[in-house]
């Protein structure tokens, strides 16, 4: 490992070297980056900027921009790679994000370079759009999401997988007496939930089928090299690789392969289902059938023809719609819960209070709006450990930040929720504690925050259209396996002081899983 790292480090500075040769036989000096008002990364270099800081640190990503934020009087931190490639302002300011997801909202857009990192994988999807096309699609996808037979749906889809796919799996662990990954089990349930929820199909990861079991890894390798290039500027090696089919762009390519098949045939088989006359009323009350009679009934718009003129393109862009679906809900739910059911663990006295509200409930209760303290203790995990932990967008203009940092167009603005989180003066010196009751009034009731303050759900016109059923998922599967199980983390179980590792992924996957003993308890056995 040593040895690459060395071997980075010489490649970077030969770079710097043929590039400052190159500027000096044309006459010119290596470009200044932009002033602001922030406080720099420490040590920038002014050919490679942060990189060494970020090749040294980057196991500790999310925690490394946490120690700069905290040290920037203005909350914000300024950053670029070599040659002033990917310049970004990343800020942890409530102010700042308010402006950047809401009130300067127009100034800013995923941009070209995030589009082209993840151009296999999401396509046209809604996370890449910008523009007309992100509007039409956040128009079809609100009127999908906004139903009530949806919502329905979604609870009974829950109640099917819990009961045939997650508590069995549990029960047999238990029964054994054997560890079993918590972690890569919620990840499957929840893989299989989105799947029905949004296509109607009943897609469990657990079951023994290996077409199953490529699609769920194919997912999971096109996102870690797709979210490894958004980290990354564009480069010839990348390029060459592409060109060769070698190394991560041939794996990504047959990742996306695997994927495309799975998404067309979901698309061809909605289709046929369409032109058979099958409408909603038909048990078309999954999210692809919405947001294609959606389409329909937005059919006669000169510019949704203009889009997608051809069948083929009408097609192409739905399958984008499904990745953009499954992404939206694979791995966000499960990590929230797998970081919730370690945090139980390490904090006995909430595991406690948790587990009463849940039994209170009753086996097989599916209201889960009486659950203010499960609510609260969910958001608390999600605070400490947000499922997207740091998030962005583009500057389309020259802007300046309430904090005083100038972001110059094509310069990327950022936050990290993760590091909010993480900041005494937003909430206070126990801010590295797991505490719920901070989310609770005083009739116990949850009282949320400003989504500027809490981004954890994005804020503004991009805000995530499934927060509600995300909420309910997670507080139902917490509530389900909380009232049958004692959940024992198998050792090192860690400390607040000494949490497990991370995977520097789009998703805060915990480092090697959660491994848990499970034990039956005496109400329930």
């Amino acid at each position: 490992m040593m040895e690459a790292i060395h071997l980075a480090y010489v490649l970077l500075f030969l770079l710097a070297v043929f590039h400052l040769r190159r500027l000096r036989r044309r006459g010119a000096s290596p470009a200044k980056q932009p002033g602001t008002t922030t406080a720099h990364c420490p040590y920038p270099s002014p050919v490679l900027g942060n990189t060494l800081d970020f090749i040294r640190n980057r196991r500790r990503f999310f925690d490394w921009y946490t120690d700069l934020l905290r040290a920037a009087p203005s909350g914000a931190i300024e950053a670029w790679g070599p040659f002033g490639a990917g310049h970004a302002i990343t800020t942890s300011s409530p102010a700042d994000v308010d402006h950047l997801l809401r009130a300067g909202f127009d100034k800013y857009a995923k941009g070209a370079s995030f589009r082209a990192a993840t151009a296999e994988l999401i396509g046209d999807g809604l996370f890449a759009a910008d523009g007309r096309l992100w509007s039409l699609q956040r128009k079809l996808a609100s009127h999908a999401f906004s139903s009530r037979s949806l919502r329905r749906f979604s609870d009974g889809v829950l109640a099917v997988h819990l009961r045939r796919h997650l508590l069995p799996l549990l029960d047999a662990a238990a029964e054994a007496g054997e560890a079993v990954d918590l972690q890569d089990a919620l990840r499957r349930f929840g893989f299989g939930a989105i799947c029905h929820v949004a296509f109607g199909v009943e897609c469990a990861a657990d079951d023994d089928d290996p077409r199953r079991d490529r699609l769920f890894a194919a997912f999971d390798e096109a996102l870690e090299i797709s979210f490894r290039r958004v980290l990354t500027p564009a480069t010839w090696v990348r390029r060459l690789t592409k060109l060769l089919d070698v190394g991560r762009s041939r794996r990504l390519r047959e990742a996306v392969g695997v994927i495309d098949d799975y998404a067309m045939s979901v698309v061809e088989s909605k289709e046929v289902r369409h032109r058979s006359g099958g409408g909603l009323d038909d048990g078309g009350a999954d999210l692809l059938s919405r947001f294609m009679e959606a389409m329909d009934e937005e059919g006669g718009s000169s510019e949704l023809g203009a889009m997608f003129p051809t069948p083929a393109a009408k097609r192409r862009f739905l399958r984008d719609v499904v990745v953009t679906f499954v992404l939206a809900g694979k791995d966000t739910t499960s990590s929230a819960l797998t970081w919730f059911f370690w945090l139980l663990a390490v904090n006995p006295r909430c595991e406690r209070r948790a587990h009463e509200e849940a039994a209170s409930g009753g086996e097989g209760d599916g209201d889960t709006k009486a659950l203010h303290y499960l609510h609260a203790a969910i958001t608390e995990a999600m605070r400490l450990y947000p499922p997207v932990p740091f998030n962005g967008r583009v500057a389309v203009c020259d802007d300046v930040l309430p904090s005083g940092a100038v972001v110059r167009t094509g310069c990327y603005g950022n936050y990290s929720a993760y590091a909010m989180g993480r900041m005494e003066k937003l909430w206070g010196k126990d801010c590295m504690e797991f505490v719920p009751e901070r989310w609770l009034g005083e009739g116990g009731e949850f009282v949320p925050v400003d989504a500027a303050r809490y981004p954890v759900f994005h804020a503004g016109p991009r805000v995530c259209l499934g927060k509600e059923m995300a909420y309910v998922q997670m507080k139902t599967v917490a509530a389900a396996v909380l009232r049958r199980f004692r959940v024992e983390v198998v050792a090192p179980i860690a400390s607040m002081e000494t949490p497990p590792a991370y995977e520097i992924t789009a998703t805060m996957k915990m480092m090697g899983g959660l491994w848990v003993r499970l034990s039956r308890r005496e109400e329930t056995a």
